[in-house]
């Protein structure tokens, strides 16, 4: 065999070819002939789904003569057998699988694709939402129409209709004879109607839905009140009540409804000053940001300073405040009868405030302060009060003064009771008998010039009857006693 291949090459591959080409024109004949291979034949085999549409008459479908089902002019399927069940006919289509998704809703139209009545069923697969019809499922007559061939109508009409009928066709035939463009351009004016009769359909196919669906909520809704009539007829009940509340409280409906103006005119003001307000509120707001932002810290260490001194307060604090109440309240009446004396204990604290000041006030340089020489006085009077007998320590001072100074002294016991007593404590020379009436004079004005401002101060006036202005004349009698004193510049034990 093989040696026989090898003689006849040139006619092995001519008959291979011719072969090779009748295969693709066989091919090619049985494709437009609808022939499909089963779907386990690979790369070219076709899988199909079947389903069945009930028709009221099958009329010129004939299986295995290629009629096909075809959506929106694409081929999907063909049609298979055709059988008989309950006076109905049943017609198998054959669809392909990647086209096989009919619903409950779809509608099937035998037509007839050629003048020779070669039927084809034009199908709507319908909408997902009505769900789907399983693989072998049926199509409703419902949902079928089978076509209607013009001598069924015919033979439905009288004689007399039939012949009015074509004695209007005959007559329409003539006066569209040579009209065409005219008859093409009115029927042109019916495209937007058409179009709106379609928009009209779609909004009532819409309110079908509405429609059906409006209903059953309805029939829900009453189910459920009949199965609640006990709570509706309570409710009913409390709706009346609370309707004799409002009927019997109408007075005050109406003065509530009469004041309801004021009350908006009010709010209306309110809310345009409040509008105001938040105008000026923004800004300040935006300002008051960096304050708050530092307010947390702040928070922050208030809070670990309140967590530090919680257990002070509450064991520490607390009990104190418990025990001192009694107290408190005792000291209350004194408390009460020593605010009264507080302004007049004010003003001698500060008095005395400023006196302690002044006492303790140390200047700078060599000059000394009160207390240093306060220091000194308490040294001299423990050496002052050394001696004493059987009635008591014994005082021994020496006491040294100007005449200057026993004028200012004088002039001051003069201007002040309290001064004086103390001056006449004190035993002071007199000025009269010791000085002479050259000298103290600059003491003299001194003294008069403190005695006019202690006038000032207590409100007195500047002169007093007696007071020492200029220093007086010694008497003739006291000068051989003065000079010698002069001498001593004064001093007198």
């Amino acid at each position: 065999m093989k040696t026989a291949i090898l003689k006849h090459t040139k006619d092995f591959i001519a008959i291979g070819v011719v072969a090779l080409v009748a295969a693709l024109v066989g091919g090619y004949i049985l494709s437009n002939q609808r022939f499909y291979l089963p779907a386990w034949v690979p790369v070219i085999g076709s899988d199909f789904v079947d389903y069945n549409a009930e028709f009221s008459t099958a009329q010129a479908v004939t299986p295995g003569q290629g009629q096909t089902v075809i959506v929106a002019g694409v081929t999907v399927g063909e049609i298979g057998k055709v059988s008989l069940d309950n006076g109905r006919a049943i017609v198998q289509m054959k669809i392909r699988k990647q086209y096989a998704q009919i619903y409950n809703d779809a509608t099937a139209l035998l037509r007839p694709k050629t003048g020779l009545n070669d039927m084809v069923i034009e199908m709507n697969p319908g909408s997902p939402s009505s769900g789907e019809i399983p693989a072998g499922g049926t199509l409703k007559v419902s949902r079928t129409l089978p076509n209607v061939n013009p001598d069924e109508i015919l033979a439905g009409l009288d004689a007399d209709t039939r012949g009015y009928l074509q004695l209007l066709i005959n007559g329409g035939g003539q006066g569209l004879t040579g009209n065409s463009s005219e008859l093409s351009a009115t029927l042109k004016r019916f495209d937007p109607a058409a179009v709106y009769l379609a928009r009209i359909g779609t909004q009532l196919g819409r309110r079908q839905a509405y429609i059906k669906r409006s209903i059953h909520n309805f029939r829900l809704l009453s189910q459920e009140l009949g199965a609640r009539d006990t709570e509706l007829a309570r409710f009913v009940r409390s709706s009346n009540d609370v309707f004799g509340v409002f009927a019997n409280q109408q007075q005050n409906l109406r003065e509530t409804l009469r004041l309801l103006p004021a009350a908006l005119s009010d709010t209306n003001q309110a809310v345009i000053s409040s509008d105001a307000l938040t105008s000026q509120l923004g800004p300040a707001l935006d300002k008051l940001e960096p304050t708050a932002t530092g307010t947390a810290s702040a928070l922050k260490a208030l809070q670990k300073f309140a967590i530090a001194t919680t257990p002070v307060i509450k064991d520490q604090l607390r009990p104190f405040t418990a025990e001192a109440g009694p107290t408190v309240a005792s000291l209350k009446p004194s408390a009460a009868n020593l605010a009264a004396t507080a302004p007049k204990l004010d003003t001698t604290f500060s008095v005395l405030n400023t006196l302690t000041n002044e006492l303790a006030y140390n200047p700078s340089g060599d000059q000394e302060g009160y207390l240093f020489w306060l220091a000194w006085g308490n040294h001299l009077t423990a050496s002052t009060l050394s001696a004493q007998d059987a009635h008591g320590p014994l005082g021994r001072s020496l006491l040294f003064s100007s005449c200057d100074a026993l004028a200012i002294l004088q002039s001051l016991a003069d201007g002040s009771p309290q001064v004086g007593t103390l001056v006449t404590l004190l035993n002071p020379p007199n000025y009269e008998v010791v000085c002479s009436s050259g000298r103290g004079a600059k003491g003299a004005a001194l003294a008069a010039k403190s005695l006019q401002q202690q006038r000032r101060n207590y409100g007195l006036g500047t002169t007093r009857p007696g007071s020492v202005s200029k220093p007086p004349a010694a008497t003739s009698k006291a000068a051989p006693a003065t000079k010698d004193l002069d001498a001593q510049e004064g001093a007198t034990p």
